[in-house]
């Protein structure tokens, strides 16, 4: 039987572990997906690039949703280390995903920015797993399916603010 609120525990408790269980073994499974295929036989981004390794792919996803990026902010976003995020600029740089520009303000920090013909591309490894997304998606009704949104929406905005957060107080005296 489920803890309740008599014994102190939150009852939402044990949902919530498994929720997080859920969403780590979501993540590990497109982790591990990524060098697959996607419907067509190539994996994300390819058809621009040749083959952009998933950490490339993620990086130019998480600067066409963030917008302009220093290398810094781009390591702090993908939870990886500035000289990796180094490493993925070049690689997306040489694939042509991105540009370089020094700031206009502080010409020591370099941002980075999508190439404005790189969005077809980048849109398209939204679509990679398409397929398997509506799958999964057919099975709820219009509700469910907008719980989900509003879920996975509300979950990735707290973890932003955390890593802010974060950010925030690693970086004060």
């Amino acid at each position: 039987m489920a803890a309740g609120p008599k014994s102190g525990r939150d009852p939402l408790a044990d949902e919530s572990l498994e929720t997080s269980r859920l969403l780590l073994d979501f993540l590990n499974a497109a982790y591990a997906a990524r060098n697959e295929g996607g419907p067509d036989g190539d994996a994300p981004g390819s058809a621009r690039s040749g083959s952009l390794s998933p950490h490339a792919v993620r990086a130019a996803i998480h600067i066409r949703q963030r917008g302009e990026r220093s290398i810094g902010q781009l390591a702090s976003g993908l939870g990886i280390s500035y000289g990796w995020a180094s490493r993925v600029v070049d690689e997306l740089e040489a694939a042509r995903f991105v540009v370089r520009e020094r700031d206009s303000h502080d010409h020591r920090i370099v941002r980075i920015k999508l190439d404005p013909s790189a969005s077809a591309a980048v849109e398209q490894a939204y679509r990679w797993r398409e397929p398997d997304v509506l799958e999964a998606l057919r099975a709820l009704d219009e509700s469910e399916r907008s719980a989900v949104r509003r879920f996975l929406r509300a979950v990735t905005e707290r973890l932003r603010q955390s890593l802010d957060e974060g950010q925030e107080s690693t970086s004060r005296p």
